[in-house]
């Protein structure tokens, strides 16, 4: 049974968040494919500066609304160990082979922590995180985390070498606001890190308006190469490197399967159609694929390092 809390979905205006401009043409409408949020959702793009996000959308107090209980970085208690973290600690590692003090931000369940604890167990390491009950249940695990946005939290005053957002700024109200705060927050020579999820990547562009990466209505922005570089421009920052390291093939399946169950009508043939991107030999076709758009960074996400420009 539904949470009455979770039924009540609020919209509001909003301008872009990168340049203030009001006017904007429609971009994308969708449903939410991936957790069934009642409405369609629409996305636009600013006529001045190109970003595209969500107008309406949903308000501060719907936040129960577009993230129910299932939400899975509330739940990934046990997934500390998954490749993904282990390859974004290792790039920390890469760009910073001294040990220091961590913030991830979006922390969740604490996955992300714990993964650090194992692979660079030198560092100390907080998260930040809006949700209660994730915030407890990384408690719960030894992990340090305050449980407040990063609007909020009590951070001022101390400072970081290393910031994390993996997945994080395309959900912020007003990232630019936020990374602007970050960086005040940063040692000098210390990183910020993002992993974010870009509408011009080969995924994006072949799947569609069935792209798993519009994630509306919980994504308030869809940033390409371009919009994104804006922002870390305008916050102060800039992209120092960058990799696709995360969700490089599951990204792709995951749009190709909301690709099919949205336009093969047919029930069986749309079972296993979703049951050959499962499937073995299914991966080893699009191997090739995988390997290029990694190379390119055309992935569904980029992992960025910043710095203080």
């Amino acid at each position: 049974m539904k949470d009455p809390a979770t039924s009540c979905l609020f919209l509001e205006e909003v301008v872009c968040c990168l340049c203030g401009h009001h006017h904007s043409t429609p971009f994308l409408t969708a449903p939410d494919r991936a957790h069934f949020v009642p409405g369609i959702f629409t996305l636009r793009r600013c006529k001045n500066c190109g970003l595209v996000y969500q107008n309406p959308r949903p308000s501060p107090e719907s936040s129960a609304a577009i993230y129910p209980a299932d939400y899975g970085p509330y739940n990934n208690l046990n997934d500390d160990l998954h490749p993904d973290w282990q390859r974004l600690c290792a790039f920390i590692g890469r760009l910073q082979t001294q040990p220091g003090r961590l913030l991830d931000v979006g922390a969740g369940a604490g996955a992300f922590l714990r993964a650090m604890r194992v692979a660079l167990p030198e560092w100390s390491v907080t998260g930040v995180e809006p949700n209660a009950r994730a915030a407890a249940a990384a408690r719960r695990t030894g992990a340090h985390v305050i449980q407040a946005t990063i609007e909020t939290a009590p951070l001022d005053g101390t400072v970081w070498d290393a910031i994390t957002l993996w997945n994080v700024v395309e959900h912020l109200p007003d990232p630019l606001a936020v990374l602007r705060r970050l960086r005040q927050l940063l040692r000098p020579g210390g990183f910020i890190y993002m992993t974010v999820p870009l509408c011009d990547s080969w995924d994006a562009r072949l799947c569609g308006a069935y792209w798993c990466g519009w994630e509306l209505p919980r994504h308030f922005y869809a940033f390409d190469r371009a919009s994104l570089g804006q922002l870390l421009n305008a916050a102060g920052l800039i992209s120092s490197r960058s990799a696709c390291l995360v969700g490089i093939e599951y990204h792709f399946t995951e749009s190709l399967r909301l690709l099919i169950n949205a336009t093969v009508r047919q029930f069986t043939v749309r079972r296993l159609g979703i049951a050959l991107t499962f499937s073995r030999p299914f991966r080893l076709l699009i191997r090739p694929y995988l390997w290029m758009a990694a190379r390119m960074q055309r992935c569904t996400a980029l992992t960025i390092a910043a710095r203080a420009a």
